[in-house]
């Protein structure tokens, strides 16, 4: 399966951290190839403020902001090897994910569009992905008709 995201290692946590990045949104991360439960998406900031509005964005038991030092130890206890965890950064790993996304995952689109749309095979459609506090969006647009529905929603 196609996951846009880097998986977070240590390496890279220490990487952040020594690139002045002391700030970090914490939140659940679902995606087909992800065992429910196990996936969190990692959010890097420098100011407090900027980590505190994306946190405030997340719904109840979504995630938290978590703040150097202290939240160090919750993250680097989650990266440990067999932890059962699989972390991701907030930042896509290739320019041209968008495409790859409507690609890897192209009959599952298909199927939902059939499905749970009301756009006719016929329509000539477009689907742009995007990222907005930590979650994937489809947007899913033909004509002057639109819809917004979370990515998972439509990959899955």
């Amino acid at each position: 399966m196609y996951i846009p995201f880097e998986q977070v290692t240590v390496k890279l946590f220490h990487e952040l951290v020594a690139r002045g990045y002391k700030h970090y949104v914490l939140q659940r991360f679902s995606w087909p190839s992800v065992a429910k439960g196990t996936g969190f998406l990692l959010s890097a900031y420098e100011n407090l403020e900027d980590a505190d509005r994306h946190a405030a964005q997340l719904d109840a038991k979504e995630g938290k902001a978590l703040h150097l030092p202290d939240g160090a130890v919750k993250i680097a206890d989650m990266l440990e090897v067999n932890s059962g965890y699989r972390l991701f950064l907030n930042k896509f790993k290739d320019e041209n994910w968008n495409t790859r996304m409507l690609k890897w995952y192209e009959k599952n689109i298909i199927n939902y569009l059939r499905i749970k749309t009301r756009f006719r095979s016929k329509d000539p459609i477009d689907i742009l992905f995007t990222l907005e506090s930590g979650r994937v969006w489809a947007t899913i647009s033909s004509g002057d008709k639109k819809l917004k529905v979370p990515a998972i929603d439509l990959i899955q």
